[in-house]
C-alpha cells in the first residue's frame, strides 16, 4: 500500500554502487549477459560511458552487491571482462583486478 508513496518521495537509486564490466569485443558482453541473465541475474547493457572510452560499444551494467558471485561465474565459464567499474555517485572507479 505504500508502495507508491514510497516511489513519489523518489527512489535513492544514485547512492546505491553499480558495477560496470568492460568486455573486448561485443561478442563477449552479448554471451555474459546471456550466461548471467539465465543464472537469474539481473544486467543491463548500457552504451560504453564516455568518460570511459570514446569508442561507441555497450558495457554490462550490474548491482555492485552481485559483482563478486557474477565475475566468478563468468570466470566458471572462461569468460573474463577486460576492466571493472564501480559507479559511486555518478562517477567510475577503475577497480584494479577485474578478472
Amino acid at each position: 500500500m505504500d508502495e507508491n508513496h514510497r516511489n513519489e518521495s523518489g527512489p535513492k537509486a544514485p547512492s546505491a554502487a553499480k558495477c560496470l564490466l568492460v568486455f573486448l569485443s561485443i561478442h563477449q558482453v552479448m554471451k555474459a549477459e546471456k550466461l548471467l541473465n539465465g543464472q537469474g541475474g539481473k544486467v543491463d547493457l548500457i552504451p560504453m560511458p564516455r568518460e570511459i572510452s570514446s569508442d561507441c560499444g555497450v558495457a554490462m551494467e550490474l548491482p555492485s552487491g552481485s559483482k563478486e558471485k557474477a565475475l566468478n561465474f563468468l570466470k566458471e565459464n572462461r569468460l573474463s571482462p577486460f576492466a571493472c567499474y564501480t559507479k559511486r555517485h555518478g562517477k567510475y572507479e577503475k577497480e584494479g583486478n577485474s578478472g
